[in-house]
C-alpha cells in the first residue's frame, strides 16, 4: 500500500495510527498541501477532490476520505477496532460521522488557520463561532469519557483513533486548553501509552 499524506494532518494521522495498531506496513508519499502539491494533475488522478489522505492499494485502486479508509482497514483485517455486532458498530460509526461534522470543522480547521498563517478576514469573523462549537465538542467528549474508558465503550475502537488525531493537538495555535477537559486528557494519555502508539510527526 501507498499512503499519500501530509504529516501534520490529523486526517492522515488517523490512517497511520490504525496501520500501527493493525501492524500494517505501507509506503509513505508526502505532499505539502500548503504549496498546492495536491492540486497537480497527477495527484488529482488519484483523488479528484485534491485532498489527503489517499490510500493506494496494491491493486492500484485508491481510497479517499479518512474515515472511509479507517472503516475499510478495520473491516478487511477483521479488527476489534470495529465491532461485529450491528448496534456496537453503529455506536462506533456514529462518532466517525460526528467527528467530521461537529469536531473536525472546529478543532482541526482552527488549528490549521492558526499554525499555517491561513487566517483571513472572513475566518477571523467566523473564529468565535468555531471556538464556541469546538469547546462544546470537547465538553461532549469529556462528559462521555467521564462515564467510560473510551468513546464507544470500555475498549478502544476506531471512534477513539478518529477523535484522538485532532483532539490531542487541539492546543496548537493556542485556541483551546485541554486542561479544561480532564477526562479527555486521561483518554489521550491512555492512547499514548499503547505499545503501538506513534506520534503525529512519525512517518512510519
Amino acid at each position: 500500500m501507498i499512503l499519500h499524506d501530509f504529516l501534520p494532518s490529523g486526517n492522515g494521522y488517523k490512517i497511520r495510527l490504525t496501520c500501527a495498531k493493525l501492524g500494517l506496513s505501507y509506503q509513505l508519499k508526502e505532499y505539502d498541501i500548503t504549496q498546492g502539491e495536491t492540486r497537480t494533475e497527477a495527484f488529482l488522478a488519484l483523488s479528484p477532490n485534491g485532498k489527503i489522505p489517499v490510500l493506494e492499494l496494491d491493486n492500484g485502486q485508491c481510497l479517499s476520505e479518512s474515515n472511509a479508509i479507517l472503516l475499510y482497514l478495520a473491516e478487511v483485517h477483521q479488527s476489534d477496532l470495529l465491532p461485529s455486532n450491528p448496534l456496537d458498530k453503529a455506536e462506533v460509526t456514529k462518532w466517525l460521522f460526528w467527528e467530521q461534522y461537529s469536531h473536525e470543522p472546529n478543532i482541526a480547521s482552527v488549528r490549521f488557520w492558526l499554525t499555517h498563517n491561513a487566517m483571513t478576514e472572513l475566518k477571523e469573523q467566523r473564529l468565535p463561532e468555531h471556538l464556541q462549537q469546538g469547546r462544546a465538542a470537547l465538553k461532549l467528549m469529556d462528559d462521555q469519557l467521564a462515564k467510560q474508558s473510551y468513546l464507544a465503550g470500555d475498549r478502544l475502537t476506531l471512534a477513539d483513533i478518529c477523535l484522538f488525531a485532532y483532539t490531542h493537538v487541539a492546543e496548537e495555535g493556542g485556541a483551546y486548553q485541554l486542561s479544561d477537559y480532564p477526562n479527555v486528557q486521561r483518554w489521550i494519555q491512555s492512547i499514548q501509552a499503547q505499545s503501538w502508539y506513534i506520534p503525529i510527526t512519525d512517518n512510519q
